[in-house]
């Protein structure tokens, strides 16, 4: 049985309390639910000291509270709030005012909620990672060695740039796997990449500089650049990715440009070679810089993953940002940015305004993964994983595309897009389906006749997956022979 819990009492805003400011703070408490059924409170000879007052006026207040039914005594074991009190619901004029006296960016930025995962994962809503896969003894084990190891350091100040073991481990890996050559000193460790754009988005640029965003686009990147009063500038993204040409007629003096080349978020399409090294041109002569984010970019299912942007990069103006939580499991909270030399202090200084730094032990834990091997080990079985996972997705979804639905060829990541030409054919399917679909116009700022489905699959099982996609195929179908029916009319 469990046993109840002890309470520390609300404070008293009279200097000199009296019993009547004693009694109302007790009882508000429990109407409130500051106080919920089953705490156990001190003794009136503790709760006395705590207030300042006499033991005898405490026990009034006790024995008060009892006989009105807030409170229940038990000789021996002690005083409890009672069961039955139910706290009140209520919403004062003081949260309603400053509710409505929120600023006009800061009303923009919260009505973004996509950045929000949801709590339930089901088709098509789940982009994170499969964790019934994941080798979680190991990952128990190695967590208790790094314990032992940091000892005492488990539990105090970090380095807000992260554990030099974990900066080391990334930058080997990064260099295995994904091409990129850099020190351990460029890596600077994050909570989450949301965290690292808002860093890079403050120490970059200035109020009313504009911004390349992909269109459509990540919207946390959007939100981002807002918060740092930027103008995000809307460039097309076409089958090759980001247009240049167009970035280049709308805004050719950007400070900056925010891209997912190797996967495009949440269109699927990688950006060709050739607009990249129109990408890279038009940051050498225009001095600007270009944050790379390779969301999941380990998760290509055929041939090797694309090269990095900034593996191609000459002039340092790339900056590049990946997470270990999409490959690992969404809790780790663990990202990174490679960054020139230059910046490492500046933005190291920016992020400890932020958080201060990411709590030592699961680096350290992370970092003994991929030293031994394990990180390797566990991407190569999720790439199969995720890659059969599409394939099935893909597979099921065949007969939408002989009614004009269409998606990236890309075999890489956790979501698909598929789009149609007629946007209220799309809405209308969303409408009425039960799934968890989001459109693809919520991610864009040009207005377009086609809209797209974003069905988002990597923590999805196999049964949920093609129950999923046989629900959808079959709304499609009705909906397209029912307008159909009515066109004919």
């Amino acid at each position: 049985m469990r046993k109840p819990k002890g309470v520390f009492l609300p404070p008293l805003r009279a200097a000199r309390p009296k019993r009547g400011d004693v009694y109302g703070a007790l009882r508000d408490a429990v109407l409130q639910g500051v106080l919920s059924h089953g705490d156990r409170l001190p003794s009136t000879r503790k709760a006395a000291e705590d207030y300042g007052v006499s033991r005898g006026l405490m026990e009034e207040v006790f024995g008060q509270l009892a006989d009105e039914g807030f409170f229940e005594r038990s000789v021996g074991r002690g005083t409890f709030v009672a069961a039955r009190v139910a706290p009140l619901e209520h919403s004062s004029r003081r949260e309603r005012r400053r509710s409505a006296n929120a600023s006009r960016r800061g009303q923009v930025v919260a009505a973004n909620a996509a950045c929000r995962e949801p709590e339930n994962p089901r088709a098509f809503n789940a982009g994170t990672a499969d964790i019934r896969e994941f080798p979680w003894r190991l990952w128990w084990r190695l967590q208790n060695r790094a314990a032992r190891e940091l000892g005492h350091a488990a539990f105090g100040f970090a380095d807000p740039r992260g554990l030099s073991n974990l900066r080391e481990a990334i930058a080997r890996y990064l260099a295995q796997f994904r091409g990129i050559r850099c020190t351990a000193k460029q890596v600077i460790i994050f909570n989450s990449a949301q965290q690292a754009l808002m860093a890079l988005a403050v120490l970059l640029l200035n109020r009313g500089d504009e911004v390349w965003i992909e269109d459509p686009c990540y919207l946390g990147a959007r939100a981002a650049f807002r918060l740092a009063d930027a103008i995000p500038v809307p460039v097309p993204v076409d089958k090759e990715g980001i247009h240049v040409m167009a970035g280049l007629s709308r805004a050719a003096r950007a400070r900056l440009a925010y891209v997912t080349p190797s996967h495009q978020y949440p269109t699927g399409v990688a950006v060709s070679l050739e607009r990249r090294f129109e990408l890279l041109e038009w940051v050498k002569r225009s001095n600007s810089w270009v944050i790379e984010d390779d969301y999941d970019g380990e998760f290509r299912y055929a041939g090797q993953p694309l090269s990095p942007l900034y593996a191609l990069d000459t002039q340092a103006r790339v900056f590049y940002l990946g997470t270990l939580s999409k490959s690992m499991f969404i809790s780790l909270r663990l990202a990174y940015l490679l960054i020139p030399e230059e910046f490492v202090e500046p933005i190291t200084n920016i992020r400890t305004q932020m958080d201060g730094f990411t709590p030592p032990l699961p680096q350290m834990t992370m970092a003994l993964f991929m030293d031994e091997g394990h990180f390797s080990s566990h991407l190569r079985k999720m790439s199969a994983v995720y890659g059969a996972k599409r394939k099935t997705l893909v597979d099921g979804l065949a007969p939408m595309a002989e009614l004009g639905w269409t998606w990236s060829s890309n075999p890489a990541g956790v979501h698909l897009l598929v789009m149609h030409s007629k946007g209220d054919y799309v809405r209308a399917v969303r409408k009425a389906s039960k799934l968890d679909l989001a459109l693809l116009s919520r991610y864009r700022v040009a207005r377009a006749r086609s809209d797209g489905l974003f069905l988002r699959f990597g923590a999805l099982d196999v049964e949920s997956l093609q129950a999923g996609a046989a629900e959808l195929v079959k709304l499609c179908g009705n909906l397209d022979r029912k307008c159909s029916g009515e066109v004919v009319r």
